[in-house]
């Protein structure tokens, strides 16, 4: 049983694993915080001796799942830029995001998802392991943002969902991938995307496990001649990845206002932050900003 594995691997008993089961949707710190377009995304923070188990689940047993190769998010070795280059020589871009995902996905798909693989395991679980997985993963019997056990499993459960989109969009040679719940679809020929949404519409809303919710409002279609937004970098009409004309001017500024009167601790961390993200990038901006600013910018490397 997964539970004996648990308190032999972590040395805790089984009661007190048991307990931690039954009391886990209380167990949670919830908070809001801001979104970069505006509004607040809710965050559930396991407490301590939860998150340790969802940790010990995610490395021990969510780690042998499936994941398929357009999924980009939550693992190593891949990128947002990776992610945008993917799509960067194609000429049509449609991005689709689907609303509230990680709390779309209940504790019924996850256990849809260990049965599905159960020949994966060993020794293989039972019914008992079911429930204690999706209690301890759960809260209120659905994956929330904050537990760290919800990425991998995230990417598991849509396995199958992306198997299927990419053997559709390679029939319709259009290039498919997914960044957590967002869905990208680019192609050089035209009046396809637009066909290749309305199937998605109706596979999303047939789906039983898990059920999705497609948010319009955030549906985009672009061409090569606007910009193609591609995970917050910009594909450029060039072919290239960029980190975007508005991104480089924000850094630039907060450089320059830095080097004026210095910046508070969070801003400065704020700003080092943005220049590690810009400089995975473009590391060629990164470098004509120390040229510029000098001693300003290397401070804050």
């Amino acid at each position: 049983m997964i539970i004996e594995r648990i308190t032999s691997e972590l040395g805790l008993s089984e009661q007190y694993v048991a307990k931690i089961a039954q009391t886990a949707s209380h167990r949670y710190k919830t908070y809001e915080i801001p979104k970069t377009t505006g509004g607040t995304r809710t965050i559930n923070h396991p407490a301590r001796e939860l998150k340790l188990l969802q940790s010990w689940l995610a490395d021990r047993v969510f780690s042998l799942l499936p994941v398929h190769a357009a999924a980009f998010a939550y693992r190593k070795g891949r990128n947002i830029l990776a992610h945008a280059a993917v799509h960067v020589r194609q000429n049509y871009l449609l991005k689709v995001d689907f609303r509230d995902f990680f709390p779309s996905i209940t504790g019924a798909d996850v256990e849809v998802l260990l049965r599905r693989n159960e020949t994966i395991f060993n020794p293989r679980m039972d019914g008992l392991d079911y429930q204690l997985i999706k209690s301890l993963v759960c809260r209120r019997d659905r994956l929330t943002i904050g537990a760290p056990s919800s990425p991998s499993l995230s990417n598991a459960v849509m396995f199958e969902f992306d198997v299927h989109w990419q053997e559709v969009s390679r029939s319709e040679e259009v290039v498919y991938s997914r960044y957590a719940d967002d869905l990208y679809f680019s192609t050089n020929a035209p009046n396809v995307l637009s066909r290749l949404l309305s199937q998605l519409r109706v596979d999303v809303g047939r789906r039983q496990s898990p059920r999705l919710t497609i948010n319009d409002a955030k549906t985009v279609f672009t061409s090569r001649k606007r910009k193609r937004i591609v995970t917050g970098l910009v594909a450029t009409s060039d072919r290239t990845v960029s980190l975007g004309r508005d991104l480089k001017r924000t850094i630039k500024s907060l450089v320059f206002r830095h080097g004026l009167d210095g910046s508070s601790e969070a801003d400065a961390s704020h700003l080092r932050g943005l220049i590690s993200y810009a400089r995975s990038v473009d590391p060629a901006f990164i470098a004509s900003l120390q040229r510029k600013f000098g001693a300003n910018v290397r401070g804050l490397l």
